[in-house]
């Protein structure tokens, strides 16, 4: 098989601030009303151009045109866009710059970009994470030895603007919010890439591998338990050890953790699902249902690279990563309906499905944690349920069992943009999961099966512990170009786990920016 390197972690663009244009393709952003004697940059276009169809296309709203200039002119051409809000501005961008060069076949692939004089620093952030988003391609079409699965159509992107990049950069790390658009880039953009990577080459050795060298990399700031194979029975994880043993590729278990806040025992949990392919066992799903289950470890890769973004980013809080890694499969020793199977926690398990192993090796995974760990909230994210995108469409499904989790999380999705839509647990789908033979089973039969995987998992929470399930099954991959999106994975989750695990500390600056815009209109 090739060798394959995933997405390096340097930068793959260079954002300069400066008050001249560097290259002679510029994109102008505007606002479909403009001030016309106030506004410089238009007046010194209208210079370039010694025309007045610039100002009437941009006042008219027309969203692209192209100009061919002079060869003494300093531009080649000008694509207008009107302006909405600045992280789709960069988004849209993005989108129609990288066309153009695709479309051209240039072999310069860096733009210039004259952002409205009103921008703030915030919305230059804003911009620039959307840009960088949606600059992104996934593809495996002829990769070289060693070759990398990413491209990214821009490498370079020079913004006009007044504020320095000196200043930009000071600001960036005296502001959370600031912080969180321009470093968290990277790890959303490793997670797009992680996600559709193919089984046959993201087994689960070549998980293991990555999670090590995640660990080498922060050295002592980061303490982990990996079990493997047989081993996983000694340690009491009986439940991932029998989904994975079918497999020729060794199940293995991983907790990583690390202490932010030196003042508090007190950790948050991530927990997530990574089943590198899942065939459905010998309960065997159709080839159509199969086609897309090199997407089922999501949710293991989100709080992976979650939890990478809070260690590289140093934020004052206390995180465990508890991720389960098995490969769904058929073989001679594979786990069978009927078999019964006693948890890590104690609880026995009948299985009805071998097709609904996502809720059994996230069952011992969430156990681990809180034995080990003072844990005191758990979030776990799953490609759980197909049924999910079928009740949501594009909103990731949240189950909990406190009501603030989930406001909270309201609070948070206003700022990350991500949607999130909150599902019932309730008696009736407790019931669902009632075993006669074992605890309970491990299936209902398809009846309401989002809500009863989830009384499922309900069952290895801890009392004391606030718990939040998110079934991201219909929100980890896309199929479209749409906003910051591209196909393939969608970075989902990253932002707002940070954002809710930090909420005092950005909500206080959240407010205190509120404060001043409001004293500045005043």
């Amino acid at each position: 098989m090739q060798k394959h390197t995933l997405m390096e972690t340097t930068p793959h663009i260079e954002i300069k601030h400066t008050t001249q244009a560097i290259n002679k393709g510029v994109y102008v952003l505007y606002y479909p009303s403009i001030n016309e004697s106030a506004d410089p940059i238009v007046k010194a276009l209208q210079f370039y151009f010694k025309s007045k169809e610039l100002l009437k296309d941009i006042n008219s709203g027309k969203s692209a045109k192209i100009y061919a200039l002079n060869d003494n002119d300093p531009f080649e051409y000008v694509i207008i866009q009107n302006a909405t809000t600045p992280r789709m501005d960069g988004a849209n961008l993005a989108r129609k710059a990288s066309n153009k060069i695709a479309n051209q076949k240039a072999e310069d692939n860096s733009i210039s970009v004259l952002l409205p004089h009103s921008y703030t620093v915030n919305d230059i952030a804003e911009f620039s994470f959307g840009f960088q988003l949606a600059n992104y391609r996934w593809t495996y079409q002829s990769i070289k030895e060693g070759g990398k699965s990413s491209s990214f159509p821009i490498n370079y992107l020079n913004l006009i603007t007044s504020i320095t990049q000196e200043e930009y950069l000071n600001q960036v790390e005296q502001h959370w919010n600031l912080k969180y658009l321009h470093h968290l880039v990277k790890p959303i953009l490793r997670l797009r890439e992680l996600v559709p990577t193919r089984p046959n080459i993201a087994t689960t050795g070549f998980m293991k591998n990555y999670i090590l060298d995640i660990v080498k990399g922060f050295g002592d700031k980061v303490t982990s338990t990996l079990i493997e194979g047989d081993e996983l029975l000694g340690a009491g994880l009986r439940l991932i050890h029998a989904v994975g043993r079918g497999s020729i590729h060794k199940p293995f278990y991983s907790c990583l953790s690390y202490k932010g806040n030196a003042e508090s025992d007190k950790y948050y949990a991530l927990v997530g699902k990574g089943v590198v392919f899942d065939s459905g066992g010998l309960s065997i799903k159709t080839t159509s249902s199969m086609e897309q289950m090199y997407d089922d470890k999501g949710g293991a890769c989100t709080v992976l690279e979650t939890f990478r973004a809070v260690v590289e980013l140093g934020l004052p809080i206390n995180v465990v990563c508890s991720t389960a890694w098995v490969e769904n499969s058929v073989g001679p020793d594979s786990y069978r309906v009927s078999d019964v199977i006693q948890s890590y926690k104690g609880i026995t398990v009948e299985i009805l499905n071998t097709d609904a192993e996502g809720r059994l090796i996230l069952a011992d995974a969430m156990s681990y944690a809180q034995d080990k760990f003072q844990i005191q909230e758990m979030i776990e994210l799953s490609t759980l349920t197909g049924i999910i995108k079928n009740a949501l469409g594009r909103y990731c499904g949240v189950f909990t069992n406190r009501k603030g989790c989930f406001s909270l999380l309201r609070k948070v999705e206003k700022i990350t943009k991500e949607p999130f839509w909150a599902l019932p647990l309730e008696d009736q789908h407790r019931e669902l999961i009632k075993g006669s033979v074992a605890d309970i089973n491990n299936s209902s039969s398809g009846r309401v099966g989002a809500s009863a995987a989830a009384a499922f998992l309900e069952c290895f929470v801890e009392k004391k512990v606030r718990w939040m399930h998110w079934d991201i099954a219909n929100v980890a991959v896309t199929d479209k170009n749409e906003g910051i999106y591209t196909k393939g994975g969608t970075g989902f989750g990253v932002m707002s786990l940070i954002y809710y695990m930090t909420w005092d500390i950005v909500s206080k600056e959240i407010k205190e920016q509120k404060q001043e815009n409001d004293d500045d209109e005043n």
